[in-house]
Order: C-alpha cells, then structure tokens, then sequence
C-alpha cells in the first residue's frame, strides 16, 4: 500500500467519492458494489443479469454476512441472497441488512480487505 493508501484506508476517507455518488443519487445506502468491468466480466451470466436490476450500493451485503467471503463464489452467493431478498423486500431488506452491517463494523470490527 502507498503512503496515501496508509493515511486513507484506516480514516475510511478512500470512501468519499463513494459518499458523494450517494448523496447524487447514483447509489444506494445498502446494495453491492459498483465493479469495474474486469471484475464483472468474473461473474456468471446469471448473476451479471441479477447485478444489472439492482442499483448499487455505499455498504455491500458481504458486510452483512458474518465471515467475509474469500473467493468469488462466495461473493456471489452473498450477493444473491441481499438481491433476491431485496427483490422480495426491499425495504425490510435495506432496514436489516444495515443494521446487521452497522453492527459487523462496530462490534466485530469488520471492514474490507
């Protein structure tokens, strides 16, 4: 990690052009995360499809979750079951998987890699 990365990451600053997009509109509070096109590319066509209904998120599902998930499967099936309970949901889903990540963070003190 850079000098700027070290000073950033831990101040949680590297997230504000994220809560600006926010603030526009562009995402929502809980949702996953926008990836660039390499990353999508890694996806199966069936989630591609699902990720492409759902407007994109500040706070990912996987923070929800109580092990952070490690390979892209378990990436994906994290944010399948926020998609498709939200589908059903959303904003049962939004209400608890925000308080659930609040929680993660604050109490187990979890944060992305």
């Amino acid at each position: 990690m850079n000098v700027w990365g070290r000073l950033l990451r831990p101040l949680w600053l590297d997230e504000l052009p994220m809560l600006w997009n926010w603030v526009k509109g562009d995402l929502k509070l809980v949702g996953v995360r926008p990836l660039s096109r390499q990353y999508f590319n890694l996806y199966s066509p069936e989630m591609q499809a699902l990720r492409t209904k759902s407007k994109p998120g500040l706070m990912p599902p996987f923070y929800y979750e109580r092990t952070t998930p490690n390979t892209i499967d378990e990436i994906q099936a994290s944010e399948r079951r926020y998609i498709e309970a939200y589908t059903n949901a959303p904003f049962r889903t939004d209400w608890r998987y925000f308080w659930g990540i609040v929680g993660n963070i604050l109490f187990r003190h979890k944060t992305s890699q």
